[in-house]
């Protein structure tokens, strides 16, 4: 990670945990007047939860805090990556005590002029009375469907959505950091899998970025804490590479 807020807030993931982290099914990310800090609240005005902050601009890291505030510990981050500096790769904190920090790359592919965010994360996974992890591949797709309407913010925004094991299989060993990797388009097109999540820009002039909106299985829980906070810090990160290209 560059600069050193974000090489603490690295170090200081490596100590957190996962455990207790939960997140109301609905979201709004507002942004500080300064446009270098961003909150993530149930309701617009409401007490923020979660604090993000670009301490690079734009351009830099993402680290989220658990916690209103920067003086909140670090939950995850997301760091750049590859020769042009557009890759995403993010840190979560250990599953469990004595275990790694979880270290996945958000990898970009284009599509139809379309971009499309895919990363992979353990879900858990019941075996009789034991339950063990999987690792599973999700995919954040843009679209005008009406998992977005119903934000009733903009009419296309962004939905995340399971990828089928062959999907999964296709891209397991792709290079991440190549912005321009389109892989294996036949088997893209056969992919249909389950909504979990779905996130659209704010309309109007407001302090108010985005709304976002766990669904279907994505809203029960079952999909572990680690993704949970995947799902979020991947929807800002997309968020904020968005932004960038307004921003010049």
């Amino acid at each position: 990670m560059g600069g050193a807020e974000s090489r603490e807030a690295h170090q200081k993931i490596h100590k957190a945990s996962l455990d207790g982290v939960t997140f109301p099914k609905t979201l709004e990310l507002n942004y500080d007047p300064s446009w270098k800090k961003l909150k993530l609240s149930l309701d617009h005005g409401s007490q923020s939860l979660y604090m993000f902050n670009l301490p690079q601009g734009w351009w830099g890291d993402l680290i989220m805090y658990n916690g209103p505030t920067l003086d909140s510990p670090p939950l995850a981050a997301v760091r750049n990556s590859g020769k042009t500096a557009m890759g995403n790769v993010v840190t979560l904190p250990p599953l469990g005590p004595g275990q790694e920090v979880i270290e996945e790359k958000m990898s970009r592919r284009t599509k139809r002029f379309m971009d499309l965010y895919s990363f992979t994360v353990p879900v858990p996974q019941r075996e009789g009375e034991k339950t063990t992890r999987r690792v599973e591949r999700f995919e954040w797709v843009g679209t005008g469907g009406k998992e977005v309407k119903d934000l009733h913010e903009w009419v296309r925004g962004w939905k995340l959505r399971r990828v089928v094991e062959s999907y999964a299989d296709a891209y397991a060993g792709s290079d991440d950091e190549k912005d321009d990797d389109d892989g294996d388009v036949s088997t893209y097109e056969n992919t249909d899998g389950e909504i979990l999540a779905v996130w659209a820009d704010a309309t109007g002039l407001s302090k108010k970025a985005a709304k976002f909106e766990f669904i279907n299985s994505g809203a029960t829980g079952e999909l572990g804490e680690a993704w949970a906070v995947m799902a979020v810090i991947t929807f800002v990160r997309v968020w904020q590479r968005y932004m960038q290209v307004v921003m010049v």
